[in-house]
């Protein structure tokens, strides 16, 4: 019995929680403010990433220079694709 009730105790703050790191969310989005972790690469460090792969460089050699790991540099090239996708569009007129 001592066991199940540790056991709700514990399943009860587990939803506290989660509804403080929601409610704090929520909190940080009405201000404005960006929630969420920051993002390792700046528009300008990604730019020039894919600027080098593109000549030609090797995707480990320029993540081992940023001090990224493979993975999150494809995926930071990945939204520099897609920055540079929705670019085009805003600027007509």
């Amino acid at each position: 019995m001592a066991i199940a009730l540790l056991a709700m105790f514990a399943q009860m703050e587990r939803i506290y929680m989660l509804e403080r790191a929601a409610g704090a969310r929520a909190a940080k989005e009405a201000r404005g403010l960006p929630t969420g972790r920051p993002a390792k690469l700046n528009a300008t460090t990604r730019a020039g990433a894919a600027q080098r792969i593109k000549d030609g460089a090797i995707p480990e050699q320029v993540a081992a220079e940023l001090g990224v790991s493979r993975s999150t540099l494809y995926r930071e090239l990945r939204k520099h694709r897609e920055g540079a996708a929705v670019e085009p569009v805003g600027q007509e007129g």
